[in-house]
């Protein structure tokens, strides 16, 4: 499995506009790789600029740090369950426009937060959110990318079964899980069962503590849900979403030297 790390993580900046230092920071921790986090200001980023690219992808070689994927934030106002028809077409639009931007970038994977406004019944959220990603699904097939449902807490996909259910309406095999045990753990679900679930359908990972800030340190039996996961034949990228603390780097390199131990430990 490889290890990176959400971008906040090393910086303890939230939806940055550049990302000139991150894969440096990445490769002096001895990580993989970074995820790269897109805000509703999107456009606006070094991502939606070609020579920004550029300039990223160039960054990516010279460290030999992979730009693993990109986080979607964007969908915490542009909400494919939205009532709003406006809002949801905006929300294809950026998952349909950033599949390309993630291949130029060698990114494989791209996560979609499964959020809702309220007063969306549980049904309709479903629906809407399965015809938006039918839209984006073939944009995604055709860039080589993977979009990555993630469950955020919200009612309609709370449970690992109903985002399982939500991928396999959708019906491509660009539109994937992206789990996140601490989630499961804050919001009351099993994280073990959901690696069970959702099976083969995990693409991505993500790693983080809930009731304490390093790993180790709370409530996620990450050594048990990382045997799982590999009993599984799951073998991608475990991505940290940990907290940055007043020391990011120290933090960052205490939970790579934590969840490392735990991969050896695997038998």
């Amino acid at each position: 499995m490889q290890i990176g790390a959400l971008d906040q993580v090393l910086t303890g900046e939230h939806e940055a506009l550049r990302w000139d230092r991150h894969h440096t920071l990445a490769a002096a921790l001895g990580l993989d790789g970074v995820e790269l986090g897109v805000g509703v200001n999107y456009a606006q980023t070094q991502l939606w600029s070609a020579a920004g690219r550029r300039a990223l992808l160039a960054q990516s070689q010279a460290q030999g740090v992979a730009t693993a994927s990109l986080c979607l934030h964007g969908y915490w106002q542009l909400s494919l369950a939205s009532d709003d028809e406006g809002i949801r077409a905006q929300g294809v639009c950026l998952g349909q426009e950033a599949c390309g931007i993630a291949a130029e970038l060698g990114a494989s994977h791209l996560l979609v937060p499964l959020t809702c406004p309220p007063g969306v019944a549980d049904a309709l959220a479903r629906e809407r959110w399965v015809a938006g990603m039918r839209q984006c699904a073939p944009v995604a097939e055709e860039s080589g990318v993977v979009l990555c449902l993630e469950n955020v807490g919200r009612a309609f996909a709370n449970a690992h079964e109903d985002v399982a259910a939500i991928i396999d309406a959708v019906g491509s095999s660009a539109v994937q899980a992206y789990y996140d045990p601490g989630n499961a753990v804050h919001y009351g679900t099993d994280p073990l069962a959901g690696v069970t679930v959702l099976g083969q359908r995990i693409a991505q990972v993500h790693v983080k503590e809930m009731g304490g800030t390093l790993l180790g340190e709370g409530q996620v039996p990450w050594p048990a849900i990382l045997a799982a996961l590999r009993a599984g034949g799951y073998d991608g990228w475990l991505v940290f979403e940990t907290e940055p603390t007043a020391d990011p780097a120290a933090a960052a390199a205490r939970n790579l030297a934590t969840l490392s131990g735990w991969l050896a430990a695997i038998v």
